[in-house]
């Protein structure tokens, strides 16, 4: 059903008649690979990932925007101790998303229609568990965190104000996910929560090449629903309420710039239930990071970009405490190096290395990897 509205949604949207020229399409596509090693203490020693994202946008004039996005990804997990955790591969598509952006009111006013079609991977075996969990870890940042789910339908709108010398920006958004069985032979069927989050912000110039942005987003996401298809539901677990806040400031230096941000993420409403993937713990949370990059041009063709981030985690130690205990920390650098390969294509090569630890029965665990990619984008 999902998938036949979302394709009908489509459908209209392209064969809507806008005026002749006004279509145009842009598409990026990259191959990402990241490899990370762990120290003695975890069962695993080395997770890696391959990751192939696709985006394409059709631009239908002055109404609007139907863009695609998929892509394929395959994550390795090379144990240390076979007898307790055999090494892991999961590979597969990735799930595909469709968003409209329809504008209502052109530069003020955009209605979105947004779905999630469920093509990647959302079954797994038991203990192909310990790869999902892996690659969600916020300390890393994986360029695919998730390899697939139930799909999702959702909306909402995005709007902007001119304030003076500023734009204020604000919007809404619903998504409401589709349920699916996420472990091989348990007939339990996982139902997630809707999300609603709430955003708004301001950016603009705060002196002749210094900009500015500022956002705030709040996330109330309803508890998952654990069942057997059509026997009944039971409330199980849910993510909770989450803030997040981002600051940026945009500097021009010469012939290039500078760009330093931070955000931050909290997340409250703790709980603990048993699922059909196993035990969900989920007490209160904070994600911490901020970064910069010189963008630097080299001739006429070439963008030199290097870049840093670092990131702590911290969480409590269960749903009753109140204080936060550190779950790890990364620092990640690198560069990138844009080159202009013809009028409207881009290659973008992208190197980077991380160091910092995670946090195992309350001792440091040192990690360090690195990220290859290479990015091709293609506009009209």
């Amino acid at each position: 059903m999902m998938r036949r509205a979302l394709m009908a949604a489509a459908a209209l949207v392209l064969l809507a008649p806008p005026a002749a020229g006004q279509i145009r399409v842009d598409a990026r596509t990259s191959v990402l690979y990241e490899s990370y090693n762990f120290d003695t203490l975890l069962v695993f020693d080395r997770l890696t990932e391959l990751t192939v994202p696709i985006a394409v946008n059709v631009y239908l004039g002055s109404r609007g925007t139907v863009s695609f996005s998929g892509g394929y990804a395959q994550v390795d997990l090379r144990t240390r101790d076979p007898s307790q955790l055999t090494n892991q591969t999961i590979s597969g598509q990735l799930d595909t998303e469709a968003r409209l952006s329809w504008n209502v009111v052109p530069g003020k006013l955009v209605a979105l229609l947004t779905g999630v079609l469920p093509t990647g991977t959302k079954t797994v075996q038991l203990e192909e568990l310990s790869v999902l969990g892996a690659i969600s870890s916020d300390v890393i940042g994986f360029a695919a965190s998730s390899l697939g789910s139930g799909g999702n339908l959702g909306g909402g709108f995005v709007g902007a104000i001119p304030v003076g010398r500023f734009a204020l920006g604000f919007g809404a958004t619903y998504k409401q996910p589709m349920g699916y069985a996420p472990v091989l032979g348990e007939p339990d069927e996982l139902k997630p929560g809707g999300e609603l989050r709430l955003r708004g912000g301001f950016e603009g110039a705060v002196a002749r090449r210094t900009y500015v942005r500022m956002a705030g987003i709040f996330v109330n996401t309803q508890k998952d629903k654990i069942g057997l298809p059509g026997v009944g539901d039971s409330t199980k677990h849910g993510i909770g309420n989450r803030v997040i806040g981002y600051l940026s400031a945009n500097q021009g230096l010469g012939a290039g710039s500078v760009t330093l941000y931070g955000f931050d993420v909290v997340r409250s409403g703790p709980q603990i239930e048993q699922t059909a993937a196993g035990a969900a713990i989920l007490p209160k949370g904070n994600l911490l990071a901020f970064g910069g990059r010189i963008d630097w041009p080299v001739g006429q063709r070439v963008v030199l970009s290097p870049q840093g981030e670092y990131r702590v985690s911290a969480a409590a130690p269960d749903t009753a405490a109140a204080a936060l205990e550190r779950l790890g920390s990364s620092l990640r650098f690198g560069t990138d190096v844009r080159l202009a390969v013809a009028s409207k294509a881009s290659l973008v090569l992208h190197g980077s290395m991380i160091t910092g630890d995670v946090i195992q029965a309350s001792i440091p665990v040192n990690l360090s990897g690195y990220r290859a990619a290479l990015h091709l984008e293609l506009r009209p």
